[in-house]
């Protein structure tokens, strides 16, 4: 029987490792991961993708003239570039806030995903109860169907920001230039057809950014805004736990995230009642910081 064209491939990234043919595909995958022969000592070393990058790893298979297991290399993403799509406080993509300056016990909380009819009126009430200020990053689209709530929002104090036009969640860390403009210029376009007044801060759906962000947001001297602390209120149904996740992580200064609307809509509120009752309990205010004090 012919062997598959990917038992090949690693049947040739491993013999040119090892030396040998390999025995399973672990072998095969190991050799990935070790040094190249002129390199130091023949045995897997788990850091090397870390320390050089799987392109430093490339540039070595190809000093060996080993082509083919090159290119696979070359290929996979570094753990560099996946660590600027995915953590909070990477800068490889450009500059990003996620703490602000502060010598007193402040937290600024940030509320993503609105307005929605059913979850924003009853977030202003709890943020009312509690004294608390806020900034809601709100979707372009849910605005131009609430142009009311977003105004309300303003009117009862707190700020709004710019969580793009239609929350493509699973597809903005991938977005080309004019899409990623198009996400930015759609919510600022219906906020000000709301007559919604806003800062000039952005944040990505999920976080994920894409290189291409940076350059939007500075030709329209916008601000990319994360956070330093959240409870993954979002995706789970256990407010408590969510809330747990997110109080190890308050301190003065920190940007706390949470999340409205929705189909679990309860449990959100849940956990922001838990945070909001935490922070009074502590000694905590929610104040909406000034854009000189965000820092990286």
């Amino acid at each position: 029987m012919r062997p598959t064209r990917g038992a090949g491939l690693r049947t040739s990234i491993f013999r040119f490792v090892h030396g040998r043919q390999p025995h399973t595909v672990a072998h095969a995958v190991e050799s990935l991961f070790s040094l190249p022969r002129g390199f130091g000592p023949r045995r897997v070393r788990p850091w090397l993708p870390i320390v050089l990058g799987f392109k430093g790893c490339a540039v070595a298979l190809a000093i060996e003239h080993q082509p083919v297991a090159a290119l696979v290399a070359w290929v996979i993403p570094d753990p560099w570039i996946i660590v600027q799509f995915l953590a909070t406080r990477a800068q490889g993509f450009g500059p990003v806030m996620t703490r602000f300056v502060t010598e007193e016990r402040e937290v600024w909380l940030t509320i993503d995903d609105g307005p929605d009819p059913e979850s924003t009126p009853k977030v202003l009430e709890l943020l009312r109860s509690h004294g608390a200020k806020a900034t809601f990053f709100l979707v372009g689209e849910r605005v131009a169907r609430h142009p009311d709530l977003a105004r309300r929002i303003v009117a009862e104090g707190h700020t709004i920001g710019n969580h793009s036009h239609t929350h493509p969640h699973a597809s903005f860390w991938c977005a080309l230039p004019g899409r990623t403009a198009a996400e930015i210029d759609g919510c600022v376009g219906a906020l000000l057809l709301a007559d919604a007044p806003f800062e000039r801060y952005f944040r990505p759906p999920v976080g994920f950014r894409n290189p291409f962000l940076e350059p939007q947001l500075s030709s329209r001297g916008m601000r990319l805004v994360l956070w330093s602390a959240r409870g993954y209120d979002g995706v789970g149904n256990d407010p408590r736990k969510a809330f747990w996740r997110i109080a190890r992580d308050i301190s003065p200064g920190a940007i706390l995230l949470a999340h409205e609307g929705g189909p679990g809509f309860a449990g959100r509120l849940a956990f922001l009642t838990l945070v909001l009752e935490h922070l009074t309990e502590a000694r905590y205010s929610c104040v909406l910081p000034r854009a000189a004090d965000l820092r990286n």
